[in-house]
């Protein structure tokens, strides 16, 4: 990393690549967003750990950690597609910073409420929703600004940068929850996640370059920017299967916290910190995986993405037979570098062949089916484990995701799918 442009080995100029835009390491923009998203992760590592052993302390209930699922994705399915045409049409740096503000405030609201002995599960509950809606506007905004912060011949690469920091915080951010819910108890650990976004919105203060379109949307043809996203999928012939692909394998992997903790916890009889242990190892896959994939999602994108589902179906299944903690960190240890070749793999697809001024709506309509529909995977995993306990449910989660990956790899425009030769 360099103090900027043009200060490297005496260089007079930075570094560029065919699109114009400066190499990542001298690019101050991306840099600033990077160091932002790994203090963001940090926190949402934080919370991925503390909010399940929150609401199974005060609820000890599969199906109560799963209706806190459906919460958490239900403004995917409500706001996604709407939350896209925006993202087209205002200032996308804007959007971030006043989203991670809010965000910011409403997760304190957790900790105060614990504070002030008031009724923290109902706090949470009220509070989950307008969080959620904030990150559904936060990351329409996100990944519609990532080819204008880095240009379109280097998404794959500052994907990767991306989600090898995000991968970091959950090497880190476990054992930080760890350690924290012992000391002081879930409700208060959330408070981490607080200062993770207000110190991500002053990260965002320092991006000067245009993150927008360079389109002017009509104000009063909502539904018809909103169709133009969703057309531009359906007639995509390439583009329409991965997003099928990957909604189905978020769906069904929605609740894997949820799962693996109440697998731990209750069927095997392991403490919080083996939860804690697992999840640091995902951590660690995903940071290694986010080096695999920034070797291999280059111009071969439809393999790593079928490669990546199918390796995580079949570990998930290897794991539900597991009790010794080394051997399910070594899974899902594997299971992270999986999980990044099909996360970068279908970033750099989709951000590739969409143009600038639909970004916003693609993604969304992707995040709305995909993460929208998170909430059937939320209750369905709920009703399971109460039904059929922790064992089950993760073995039945592996077997479908296998089944999808392997669906989806008899379609010859997938398996083949590249990034265009000429993207800039």
């Amino acid at each position: 990393m360099t103090a900027g442009p043009g200060v490297q080995m005496g260089a007079s100029a930075p570094t560029t690549n065919d699109t114009g835009k400066p190499a990542l390491r001298e690019n101050r923009d991306f840099i600033a967003v990077l160091l932002g998203h790994g203090v963001s992760a940090l926190g949402d590592a934080v919370s991925f750990t503390a909010i399940p052993l929150l609401v199974l302390l005060l609820t000890g209930s599969g199906l109560a950690m799963g209706i806190v699922g459906v919460l958490q994705t239900v403004p995917d399915l409500v706001v996604g597609v709407i939350a896209g045409v925006y993202a087209d049409r205002w200032d996308r740096r804007r959007i971030m910073i006043l989203a991670d503000l809010g965000r910011a405030i409403l997760t304190a609201l957790v900790p105060l409420s614990f504070l002030l002995g008031g009724p923290t599960i109902v706090v949470l509950l009220l509070v989950v929703g307008p969080i959620n809606i904030l990150r559904v506007f936060f990351l329409a905004a996100y990944t519609a600004a990532v080819p204008n912060l880095v240009g379109r011949k280097q998404i794959g690469a500052a994907t990767s940068a991306f989600e090898a920091v995000y991968a970091l915080g959950f090497i880190i951010g476990p054992a930080v929850a760890g350690v924290l819910t012992v000391l002081i108890g879930p409700a208060l650990t959330l408070g981490l996640d607080s200062a993770s976004f207000a110190a991500s919105t002053v990260a965002l203060f320092a991006v000067s370059r245009p993150l927008s379109s360079s389109s002017h949307l009509d104000d009063r043809r909502l539904l018809a920017e909103v169709r133009a996203g969703i057309a531009f999928i359906r007639h995509h012939p390439i583009l329409r299967l991965a997003v099928g692909l990957w909604s189905l394998y978020t769906i069904l992997l929605a609740a894997w916290p949820a799962v693996i903790l109440f697998y731990l916890t209750v069927d095997r009889g392991l403490g919080s910190d083996a939860f804690g242990l697992v999840v640091t190892a995902y951590g660690a896959g995903a940071l290694a995986g986010s080096a695999v994939a920034a070797r291999t999602v280059r111009q071969a994108l439809g393999p790593p993405i079928l490669l990546g589902a199918a390796s995580v179906g079949a570990l998930t299944i290897v794991t539900a037979s597991q009790d010794s903690v080394p051997i399910l960190m070594a899974l899902t240890f594997l299971a992270g570098i999986g999980d990044l070749l099909i996360i970068v793999g279908y970033a750099t697809l989709r951000a590739t062949v969409t143009p600038d001024n639909l970004l916003g709506r693609v993604s969304s309509t992707s995040r709305t089916l995909s993460v929208g529909g998170q909430s059937l995977g939320f209750l369905v995993a709920g009703l399971l484990l109460d039904r059929l306990g922790g064992t089950a449910t993760l073995a039945l989660i592996g077997i479908a995701v296998l089944a999808v990956a392997g669906s989806f790899a008899l379609a010859a425009p997938l398996r083949r799918a590249t990034a265009p030769a000429t993207a800039t």
